[in-house]
């Protein structure tokens, strides 16, 4: 599909990072590269859906409502940063991350971003994370 003509407002190498991130996820819950897709769809109400879907393990219920909190990973060896950046990423925009179930197996995570108008630049923002 071709991209939305809407002019949007974000940060390159985060949201390069975040993609980096989910996609990668994708990959390591088993999806066949073929079954993956990213999308990005335009809402009605403005803004912009970054979709990463995946045919691969899925999330269980716990894993839904734990995976964007610091430091929760159902991985061997994981660190359970990348999602959780990728939320602060989403929310540093104005945006959110969602997890999702889909039908037929596998995941689609979304990041919703907002139009342009909505967003107003700030100063510096910092992400910091401490494990207790």
């Amino acid at each position: 599909e071709a991209a939305p003509e809407e002019e949007g407002w974000f940060d390159e190498a985060q949201l390069e990072q975040l993609l980096i991130n989910l996609v990668k996820n994708a990959l390591e819950a088993g999806s066949p590269a073929e079954e993956g897709e990213v999308r990005v769809v335009a809402r009605e109400e403005g803004g912009w859906d970054v979709r990463v879907l995946d045919r691969g393990q899925g999330f269980g219920e716990e894993a839904i409502e734990s995976a964007l909190l610091p430091f929760y990973t159902t991985k061997p060896g994981g660190s359970g940063l990348g999602l959780a950046l990728c939320r602060e990423v989403a929310e540093g925009h104005g945006g959110s991350l969602g997890i999702r179930r889909r039908q037929g197996g596998g995941t689609a995570v979304t990041c919703s971003l907002p139009p342009k108008k909505v967003v107003k630049q700030s100063s510096r923002a910092a992400l910091t994370l401490t494990r207790s």
